[in-house]
């Protein structure tokens, strides 16, 4: 293996000037010249390489490659030289949705034509017709595990972001790549930097390993303690507890070290401290960007926001676009930001929480060492501004400590999330995480699948852990393998599914329950946490009470109804978040649940075809539109009305059981539906529940009722039926000759 580092005095400028300084460290010589500039034939995105580029152009001649470098030092530029000249598949992988339209888009200047694969259950009746695909992770191990079309002539392969080794996705990342190994696939691993990047490269059975120490735009750090800002507002305004304290600080922080033209994002310890920053913005009447909170916005505008998880996706997209090209410059955010979207700064603001763990007798940081340096990549912004800077504020904890935890944060080892999860103890640990992961080493390797395991990174020297016997012997006695080491029906469900074998077992168990069909279904969607829910409403009136109706529907459930959050899912199919006027769509998870419907479509017809489950059409039509709209069962249909949304299809809802009309079907057009009710009759009804039931203020329960009128006015000829929804078990049910059919007569014959 060839390994190069690129060295901070390399220099590159906007127009291509600069220098290379690079040094290969196994012969112990450093080197010096001027960027390459692009003169070939081939497709590339810039007239000049930087220094990354033109060290990966020098000495890459083949095999697989690991690049490791700070975020935005031109790693897409890699990825193209990597795929220069290859006539086969070419995919690119990354770890989100957001990523993979990114990198869609810059791929298809380039190639023209780029398909993405990204899990939705429609994408596989449209042909990949193009050379280069964009995907998931999670989507490309579900395409290797099925043998698609499009996997069977890979010639390269990009992983983006496999320092996602770490997180959630971490065993995923091992199958992908130990799989893609094992059928000599070339791969491109790219990754911000990490510790163990060195052990990497030898997994990965690199040719080359470039890891650079030079940043496109130079950073400066600086540590100050957040205890010499003074506090920014009264933090009883937002509670007073520890959250509001370092809110406060943190607020003024922000506005003291920036200026006013600056495009500054503040992270956040944790999401509570976030949302108390905007909560005492909005107490100070600042312009607050976010609609959905935790409270209600009394001016809108965007002066700050704020960037996590729980803010619903069409929010957190118009608050990108808004930091990125418009007049947005101050955002808070978490750190999933760090690894999400490319969104620079001119400043990065990085608040850190530090305490004394008793039990560990060691002191904590959060975040962690490695998340702040990711948190710093955000600072600079290429061609703008000469530099970025990074001013990281403990409370807590000295300076010289946090110093010191920074400087040694890459010297440690890389401890993969499976490795993580064998380590732990009990069957809740590691047992549960490796039951997939040995099924797919079993349909790679088959009765030999423990040599799949010595391959990967996490298990290799573990074949004989006792985990692994116990895991193989749960999987064995419910039906997951043969005897002689084969996956059955079952197993092979849960490979075609990505559904774990725990969650199928758990949703069984379910099916034999007085349960409402949303919670017997809820651990077949096995990607979704469910968990921000009430984050929302715990403070708002009304809530204890709303919940105890939920609680008292999953009694029979146990304690497992909670574990998963079924509660948090059934109270949003309730319609019960109608009632809180403060949430304008439904946080996180549940503003975009239209892929899970269709996901829950195909699963539950694959479960009836092995005869697990018994269900009718009508049933899984029911359930998907309650799953994406949330709304109760026998109103799903209601969902079916182009752009009503969750909150206006629930206004509906309450009206029509107010009026005590029967529930709709998904064969009825909207305007014989209403027929017998009027446009005035409907408003007034709707006005009614927003003032009564959502506690809107008159003036704006106004504008919403004749918005929904007009709404329902313009869709007065549509089936109450949503069109994908009914295209995806169209297609999961009769082929591609659903495409042929009209809506009535795919209605008609889906249904009878």
């Amino acid at each position: 293996m060839r390994r190069v580092k690129v060295l901070p005095s390399s220099r590159f400028g906007p127009q291509g000037d600069g220098l290379v300084v690079y040094s290969l460290p196994d012969e112990g010589r450093v080197f010096e010249e001027r960027p390459l500039r692009w003169t070939e034939a081939d497709p590339f995105p810039y007239e000049v390489l930087n220094p990354i580029q033109t060290v990966f152009y020098r000495f890459y001649e083949g095999g697989n490659a690991l690049v490791s470098a700070p975020t935005s030092a031109g790693k897409t530029g890699v990825a193209v030289l990597f795929f220069r000249k290859r006539k086969g598949r070419l995919v690119y992988a990354a770890p989100t949705k957001a990523l993979v339209a990114e990198k869609a888009r810059e791929l298809k200047k380039l190639y023209g034509k780029v398909s993405i694969r990204t899990g939705d259950a429609i994408e596989e009746f449209k042909p990949v017709n193009s050379q280069v695909v964009v995907a998931t992770y999670e989507n490309l191990a579900l395409a290797l595990r099925n043998r698609a079309p499009w996997t069977e002539d890979l010639e390269a392969v990009v992983v983006d972001e496999v320092h996602s080794l770490v997180g959630g996705r971490g065993q995923t990342v091992e199958e992908v790549v130990t799989a893609l190994k094992r059928a000599g696939v070339d791969l491109l691993a790219l990754s911000a930097t990490i510790p163990g990047a060195a052990e990497l490269a030898n997994w990965l059975e690199a040719s080359l390993f470039v890891e650079s120490e030079w940043r496109p735009v130079p950073l400066e750090r600086k540590v100050v303690p957040l205890k010499e800002f003074p506090d920014w507002s009264d933090p009883e305004k937002a509670g007073g507890d520890a959250d509001a304290k370092l809110a406060a600080k943190l607020l003024s922080a922000a506005f003291e070290l920036a200026s006013r033209d600056e495009k500054v994002i503040v992270f956040v310890p944790k999401k509570s401290v976030g949302w108390k920053m905007l909560e005492l913005a909005n107490k100070e009447r600042l312009e607050i960007a976010n609609k959905t909170t935790p409270f209600e916005v009394k001016k809108e505008g965007f002066e700050i926001a704020f960037h996590n998880a729980d803010v619903p996706k069409e929010e957190r997209e118009e608050i990108e676009r808004a930091f990125r090209e418009g007049g947005l410059n101050l955002l808070v955010a978490t750190q999933t930001l760090a690894y999400g979207v490319n969104l620079p700064a001119d400043k990065v603001l990085i608040g850190v929480r530090a305490f004394y763990d008793r039990f560990e007798r060691r002191f904590v940081i959060f975040p962690d060492p490695l998340d702040i340096l990711q948190e710093e990549g955000r600072a600079g912004r290429f061609g703008i501004r000469e530099k970025g800077y990074s001013f990281i504020l403990p409370y807590g904890s000295r300076p010289e400590r946090l110093k010191k935890a920074l400087s040694e944060a890459l010297d440690g080892k890389l401890e993969p999330h499976l490795l993580r999860e064998l380590k732990r103890e009990g069957p809740s640990g590691g047992f549960q995480t490796l039951t997939l992961f040995l099924l797919a080493a079993v349909l790679h390797g088959g009765a030999d699948f423990k040599r799949f395991l010595r391959e990967s990174f996490s298990l290799r020297g573990f074949e004989n852990h006792p985990f692994l016997d116990e895991a193989v012997d749960w999987l064995k006695l419910h039906g997951f393998l043969t005897e002689n080491f084969q996956p059955t029906e079952k197993g092979l469900f849960c490979l075609r599914s990505g559904v774990p074998p725990f969650n199928l077992e758990e949703f069984l168990r379910r099916t034999k329950l007085p349960l409402p069909p949303e919670a017997v279904v809820r651990p077949l969607l096995y990607t979704k946490r469910f968990d921000s829910l009430y984050a929302f409403l715990k403070e708002r009136p009304g809530f204890e009470e709303h919940r105890r109706l939920v609680l008292d529907r999953l009694v029979v459930c146990g304690r497992e109804c909670l574990g998963d959050n079924t509660d948090q899912l059934l109270f949003f199919t309730s319609g019960l978040t109608f009632r809180y006027p403060n949430l304008s769509n439904p946080p996180g998870e549940f503003s975009y649940l239209g892929s899970d419907a269709l996901h829950l479509v195909r699963t539950l017809l694959e479960l009836r075809r092995l005869g697990l489950y018994e269900t009718t059409n009508a049933e899984v039509l029911t359930l998907a539109h309650s799953l994406k709209y949330g709304l109760e069962p026998e109103f799903a249909p209601l969902g079916g009305i182009k752009g009503v949304g969750h909150v206006r299809a629930n206004l509906l809802k309450e009206f029509l059981k107010m009026e005590g009309k029967e529930p709709p079907r998904f064969d009825q057009r909207l305007g014989s539906y209403l027929k017998d009710l009027r446009p005035e009759e409907l408003e007034e009804g709707f006005l009614t529940a927003l003032v009564e039931l959502r506690n809107l203020p008159p003036e704006r329960a106004k504008r919403e009722a004749k918005t929904l009128v007009g709404l329902l006015r313009r869709n007065e000829e549509a089936h109450l039926v949503d069109d994908r929804i009914l295209t995806a078990l169209g297609l999961f049910s009769l082929g591609r000759d659903a495409l042929k059919l009209r809506r009535e007569e795919l209605l008609e014959e889906l249904l009878r």
